[in-house]
């Protein structure tokens, strides 16, 4: 059964739709690297600070990556979508377990909620740089 754990960045949890707010997305698909910048909101972090706060996700390893409006992804059946913080890691869930049959690889799954989209990210590893 999927498991969601909360990201503990370096602002610790990120709860809220206006915790994560995306300004550009960058893919390299020869590199299979996806690349994320924009601003967290201080106060909606678990250890708040007063300000906006410049981050840059990367994303490396890709898998799959799939990206969605928020209003359309909280209108599907799928709880994955509503659970959870800004920016969780799921566990044990059908995507992981088709790929390692698949390609015999074991990766991470990410879902990070930003104001206006929903990312959802099968990858090796990810580093986050505020």
């Amino acid at each position: 059964m999927p498991h969601i754990k909360a990201i503990q960045t370096p602002l610790g949890e990120l709860h809220g739709r206006d915790a994560v707010y995306l300004d550009q997305v960058h893919m390299n698909y020869a590199k299979k690297e996806l690349v994320l910048k924009g601003e967290i909101n201080g106060g909606l972090a678990s250890e708040a600070v007063d300000d906006f706060v410049p981050y840059e996700l990367i994303f490396t390893g890709i898998y799959y990556f799939n990206m969605i409006k928020l209003d359309v992804a909280l209108d599907m059946p799928e709880q994955k979508y509503t659970q959870g913080s800004s920016f969780d890691e799921l566990t044990d869930t059908p995507l992981l377990a088709t790929i390692a049959s698949a390609r015999g690889k074991n990766l991470k799954h990410f879902l990070l909620k930003t104001y206006d989209d929903v990312l959802e990210i099968a990858c090796r590893d990810y580093k986050m740089i505020i």
